[in-house]
């Protein structure tokens, strides 16, 4: 079977040119169809219609040349084949050939039969190359944007039992367990966690190879993001008695812009690596600015006392998939994601991850990132009224001592730091004789060979009314007895967050304020627990929810507290429940059967704005966790957007951020009159006042 002739386009506005090659294309041995374009206009209009395989172009063409045309007709269509022609020899011309791709240059004055049949069969095998390439690339784009529908398909079917499993399990250990019913609760917690960890590891790494990763460029609270990064690694690292510590450097700018969600994922990634390979001893995230005169060129480091990396292995670890070896995988778990989707964000965000290491003497991480300036920058916490007030530090951590002796003397205070209590007393008569006696005692739990409560007994002999805090790794119920016996002003678990900090020492001066008063005042009434607490305000919340087992969790989670929920299964029946009755916050889940999530969303505003009322605070929840996903909920209406499985701690945090607030609490600050001192935006949880962990502070205001 005859093969078909292969098309060739001259564009050449000398007729005896066409004439030429036509004599030389007869000659071949391959059937050529040859024609004619005498414009620049007629070549692009020919070659843009498919009317050739191969086009032999002019250089010269009048006004215009061909590397003018081949420019043109590559940018508009991608499969044209063009060899340039000229009657002079020209290293400029070719190399301007070259640069626009074209398949070959020839001159005119060369020109064989045998050099032309050549240069235009390479051409064509060059043109069928780059069309299976083409096809190649669209076949995998569509396969990408399929296998992104698909995870993302995945990704919500998968959190949605997943946040009924892990909220129930949480809800589980809160409860009165037996022993052994407690470490199965234990058993499918961790288990649990883990699932969901590498569930989003795999989605994180297929965003990243299918070039699906934005970022995004928002103000947000630096301390606040290493506050939450501690948090969440915090219970893990109680596990296993390590000391868990978090550093800012003294001027580093926190109001900044970036992305904080990745930021976020980068150190919870590093922490959490940390406490799997650090078996005693401490870690510690620390902050800090890497140059001085960029302030917003902001280091991070992430060191610990583990077992260290090998340096041949160092070159491999933020490898996909790998770890320092076979029995450390086999030791300690894990699939080798962390690191590597690690090394991808920090580098998407235009920094580079490091690390250096010592075996058996423990490793650190390090990274810098530049953020852009933030508009209205606010620092979440005000010192005022704390300065010139004395605190004497009783901690046996030497780390531990010079952070917090660092963020107290930050804020105003003066302090004295000591390793052990055996010398409190001397300190403290020191302190009455010389007229400059101390504000607060901050007295660590763990202290070798110390009743912690006997060491409290003796300072309120010596000192009477001088407020004191505990600062302890675990807190223990049958603990609360004596910390109410003893008059503690305050009993704050480890890690605690600069913000939570600052609250504990404003409330532990109010207290001891109270204290001398009840000391010199008849006492009324059964009396308070020591520790000034606001109580949780009451609220009005609809939740539109249609899965039953959510629903449940909801309750479960918001059983004890004073907030008055209602649910609904779909967006309709929300939409006309809100129309009829009055509430303070909406939790729409997305995703929902008659009406979805995001349409009721835009019906509650259109009635609103129908009604000349105030939008009422709308946060989405939903299974989705993309950025997309965010902008979606945030074009619709809401609030907020919080990704299932969604903790008791943050449910009940976004509450209290986004609810309509009540009359009383104007900004966010709560004022406690007996010294004036003005409080950050903190409100304490109905878990009873005094206790200062992860799950029961949480933020007011907007």
């Amino acid at each position: 079977m005859a093969t078909a002739p292969i098309r060739v386009l001259l564009v050449d506005d000398d007729e005896d040119e066409y004439v030429i090659v036509g004599d030389l294309l007869r000659e071949c041995t391959d059937r050529f169809d040859l024609s004619w374009a005498p414009t620049y206009e007629q070549g692009v209009q020919a070659i843009l219609e498919f009317r050739c395989d191969v086009c032999l172009v002019d250089y010269r063409l009048g006004e215009r040349n061909g590397v003018d045309l081949l420019a043109e007709v590559t940018s508009e269509s991608g499969h044209a084949q063009v060899i340039l022609l000229t009657g002079g020899s020209d290293p400029a011309v070719d190399l301007a050939a070259s640069k626009a791709g074209a398949a070959d240059y020839l001159f005119k004055g060369d020109l064989t039969t045998s050099l032309l049949e050549k240069s235009i069969r390479y051409a064509v095998e060059r043109g069928s190359t780059l069309k299976a390439l083409r096809e190649s690339r669209e076949i995998a784009r569509s396969l990408n944007l399929a296998k992104s529908a698909f995870l993302a398909s995945m990704s919500h079917e998968i959190r949605t039992p997943m946040n009924a499993i892990l909220g129930m399990a949480d809800m589980l250990w809160e409860s009165q367990l037996t022993a052994e019913q407690r470490r199965y609760v234990e058993v499918f917690r961790r288990s649990g966690s883990a699932l969901l960890a590498l569930i989003n590891d795999i989605l994180d790494l297929s965003k990243i190879e299918s070039g699906h990763l934005a970022l995004e460029n928002i103000e947000f609270d630096l301390q606040e993001v290493l506050d939450q990064a501690i948090e969440l690694i915090a219970g893990k690292a109680r596990a296993k008695n390590i000391v868990l510590l978090s550093h800012l450097s003294p001027g580093v700018v926190t109001a900044v812009r970036g992305d904080p969600a990745r930021l976020r994922q980068i150190l919870i990634n590093l922490l959490g690596n940390a406490v799997k390979f650090t078996d005693s001893g401490e870690i510690v995230l620390a902050a800090c600015n890497q140059e001085p005169d960029e302030p917003r060129k902001i280091e991070f480091t992430v060191t610990d006392t583990g077992i260290g990396i090998p340096s041949d292995k160092l070159g491999i670890i933020f490898d996909d998939f790998a770890q320092a070896d076979a029995s450390t995988a086999r030791r300690y778990g894990g699939t080798g994601l962390g690191l590597g989707i690690s090394r991808r964000l920090v580098e998407a965000m235009g920094g580079h991850l490091t690390a250096s290491s010592s075996v058996l003497k423990g490793s650190t991480f390090r990274f810098a990132l530049t953020f852009m300036a933030a508009e209205n920058p606010r620092d979440r916490i005000d010192p005022g009224g704390l300065s010139g007030k004395r605190v004497l530090l009783i901690y046996d951590n030497l780390s531990s001592r010079r952070i917090l002796t660092e963020t107290l003397q930050a804020w105003g205070l003066e302090t004295d730091d000591l390793p052990a209590a055996a010398a409190e007393m001397n300190c403290l008569s020191q302190a009455t004789a010389t007229q400059q006696p101390y504000s607060l005692v901050l007295i660590d739990n763990c202290l070798p060979g110390i009743d912690i409560f006997e060491t409290v007994a003796r300072i309120d002999r010596m000192a009477p009314g001088l407020p004191t805090v505990v600062m302890t790794s675990d807190s223990r119920p049958s603990d609360n007895s004596r910390r109410s016996e003893a008059g503690l002003c305050g009993w704050a678990v480890r890690p605690i967050s600069r913000v939570h900090l600052h609250r504990l020492v404003c409330e532990a001066l109010v207290c001891g304020v109270e204290k001398t008063q009840m000391r010199t005042e008849p006492q009324t009434g059964s009396g308070s627990e020591h520790g000034r607490t606001e109580a949780v305000k009451p609220a009005r919340i609809l939740v539109a929810e249609d899965s039953n087992d959510n629903r449940v969790l909801i309750q479960a989670y918001l059983k004890n507290s004073p907030y008055q929920v209602t649910f609904e299964e779909d967006g309709k029946a929300a939409v006309e429940r809100f129309s009829t009755s009055d509430f303070d916050l909406i939790l729409m889940d997305v995703q929902m059967p008659e009406m979805d999530g995001l349409t009721a969303t835009r019906a509650i505003r259109a009635l609103e704005r129908a009604r000349g009322i105030d939008c009422i605070p709308i946060v989405a929840l939903t299974a989705d966790a993309s950025q997309k996903d965010i902008d979606r909920s945030a074009n619709a209406g809401c609030h907020a957007h919080l990704s299932k499985p969604i903790s008791k701690s943050q449910l009940i945090s976004a509450i209290e951020k986004h609810r309509r607030q009540p009359k009383g609490l104007e900004s966010g600050v709560l004022a406690i009159e007996p010294i004036r001192l003005r409080m950050p935006d903190t409100i304490a949880s109905p878990d009873g006042p005094g206790r200062f962990n992860d799950n029961v502070l949480f933020k007011t205001g907007h």
